[in-house]
């Protein structure tokens, strides 16, 4: 009979880590999947009303990154050097970067600090037109104005995206 008690106890606490772990899951997926659903569509315009660093120039017909970040984000700090990498390797390229940051301060003394040399704003929505749910959340933008690649800015991929955008042929062509 105890044994019989032991063995129910068993199944309940193994099915009730189960339903939890599905539950985790399934919220964790909400909060940080690649929304790939945007890959393809139009970008929304970069209409910004804070530059921290000069703004872009005009970005018709080209090739752009649009990162989203937070000087309170631990992988958005990481990743920081790995965009001023690419940024120097990738000249062409306007990166731009918009701080989800509420007060301009902090964002200014983080591009003091980290040497970031790109274009560097703070967002008054546009990360809602994205859709951001979690930073840093990078968006790869082709010559003729559709997201091309959306995800982490280190995740591997995001370089090999970017040569494709780059590679492709301009819409003159």
């Amino acid at each position: 009979m105890e044994a019989e008690k032991a063995n129910k106890n068993s199944f309940w606490s193994f099915l009730t880590i189960i339903i939890a772990v599905v539950a985790f899951a399934a919220v964790a997926s909400h909060f940080f999947k690649n929304n790939s659903a945007f890959v393809g569509a139009a970008a929304p315009p970069v209409q910004i009303d804070e530059w921290i660093t000069s703004p872009p120039p005009d970005l018709t017909g080209r090739v752009y990154v649009l990162e989203f970040w937070a000087t309170w984000c631990g992988p958005c700090i990481q990743s920081i050097p790995h965009m001023i990498e690419l940024v120097e390797k990738y000249k062409a390229v306007p990166f731009i970067a918009i701080s989800i940051d509420r007060s301009s301060e902090p964002v200014k003394e983080m591009v003091k600090a980290k040497g970031m040399t790109y274009h560097i704003g703070m967002d008054n929505g546009l990360s809602d037109k994205y859709s951001v749910r979690g930073v840093p959340s990078a968006f790869i933008i082709d010559r003729d104005g559709q997201i091309a690649w959306q995800g982490h800015p280190m995740n591997p991929d995001f370089e090999h995206a970017l040569i494709k955008a780059i590679s492709a042929p301009s819409p003159q062509q």
